[in-house]
């Protein structure tokens, strides 16, 4: 591999066996220091302004600032920037302070906590919800307080890492099916009958590297047909599908009835923080038994503040969700007038096929001179073979920057010859 083909792909070659627990992260620096110096990595790229449709960026090849249309933040609403929502941050920092200097289970629980917890629960149309510091211990911590010794969790192979990495923390078993293929999941459910007691179904609402969606109406008649309980990690799902944007459940008419809706309070809601909402019964439990939560330091009151508008403008201001769809409609029709192969996406997440990784490299490369903002993803985040930029759309993006997005990808599918 010539100097200009270097990819991160290497940064994940297994280390030589050692004694050392050290030798490790010697193997890898050394590789990483290497691709760097290449201008092949398109990591930790430094923000020096706020994060929506255009950002300042420090170019890391030549350390000056300069503006990049971004199509690769969750931010899926642009709300990270409201009036409304900076507004109710900035009195609850005065009110408030910055911090709260405990767990939520001793004295790190204030009003506005409160008060977020339930208007989450009444936006899912659920009796509770429970808020974690963050997205990735909302998962890991309710599937480790819920599944038991002699359960199975029945998980989606496209799952997000957080929910698996939550089984491996539990006393349960873990079982995959197929992608979003219901004779698989129905299969897997008769094998498990005769092994295991409890079964819980893991999916999530939309699948954060392909951007399809669940169907969690074949999913919720199954598990009622064989005694599961169904969690849906609606964090790619909120503010994206249903009618007021409140995600799976009400895309397939199931608001109030799925038994564990997780989701994360950092994508389309743009803060800090993640939730689980449903029966008090089963939010309370969690409450007192994962430990990501008992042991965690709750989040700032200003995020909660802050968040407690985000839901009222998910569910209340049609024309910010019906403009990210209409984005989302664009984008996708214009890739496929290019003839990209997006898997499937029907949502903001909008993955384009480059099996490549050495022309992938090139091409972000390319799309990064241009003032595009997009990343890879590669071996081991997606399969080998399956290699894809992921870009993201905002409701804020202006047409003229999806054409100029589509421009770029045209030029650049007859420059590296992108069949």
């Amino acid at each position: 591999m010539s100097d200009n083909e270097a990819t991160t792909e290497s940064l994940y070659e297994p280390p030589p066996e050692s004694n050392d627990i050290i030798e490790k992260a010697r193997f890898f620096y050394p590789k990483l220091l290497d691709i760097q110096s290449k201008g092949h990595y398109t990591y930790r790229r430094t923000l020096v302004s706020p994060s929506q449709h255009r950002v300042t960026t420090v170019d890391p090849a030549t350390g000056e600032k300069r503006e990049m249309l971004m199509f690769a933040s969750n931010n899926y609403l642009g709300l990270s920037t409201h009036p409304r929502v900076i507004e109710a941050a900035k009195k609850a920092v005065v009110d408030y302070g910055y911090g709260t200097g405990s767990v939520a289970l001793l004295s790190g629980t204030s009003e506005v906590h409160r008060r977020l917890e339930q208007k989450i629960a009444e936006f899912y149309r659920c009796e509770s919800a429970v808020v974690f510091p963050t997205g990735y211990q909302a998962n890991v911590g309710t599937i480790q307080a819920m599944v038991g010794a002699g359960d199975v969790v029945i998980s989606d192979m496209y799952a997000h890492a957080s929910l698996i990495d939550g089984v491996k923390l539990s006393e349960g078993s873990l079982k995959y099916f197929q992608h979003n293929d219901m004779a698989h999941l129905e299969q897997m459910l008769i094998r498990a009958s005769r092994f295991f007691k409890g079964k819980l179904i893991v999916v999530d609402g939309v699948f954060s590297m392909d951007g399809d969606i669940a169907p969690l109406d074949e999913i919720q008649k199954l598990a009622k047909a064989y005694g599961a309980a169904v969690l849906v990690d609606e964090a790619h799902a909120v503010g994206m599908i249903g009618a007021t944007g409140r995600g799976s459940a009400e895309h397939f008419g199931l608001d109030g009835q799925i038994d564990l809706t997780i989701g994360t309070l950092s994508k389309a809601p743009s803060g800090i923080g993640g939730y689980l909402a449903g029966k008090a019964e089963i939010v309370e439990y969690v409450r007192h038994f994962a430990r990501s939560y008992i042991f965690s330091t709750s989040i700032p009151v200003p995020v909660a503040a802050g968040l407690i508008e985000v839901f009222d403008i998910i569910e209340h201001d049609a024309e910010l969700r019906n403009q990210l769809r209409s984005n989302v409609d664009y984008l996708l029709a214009g890739f496929h007038r290019l003839g990209f192969h997006t898997f499937g996406s029907s949502t903001a997440i909008i993955p384009v096929l480059i099996a490549d990784d050495i022309k992938l490299r090139k091409v972000c490369k390319a799309l990064h001179e241009r003032g595009i903002f997009a990343t890879p993803v590669t071996f081991p985040a997606v399969a080998k073979g399956r290699s894809r930029i992921r870009f993201s759309v905002m409701a804020t993006h202006t047409r003229e920057e999806l054409d100029t997005l589509l421009t770029a990808m045209s030029e650049l599918k007859q420059t590296f010859d992108l069949s």
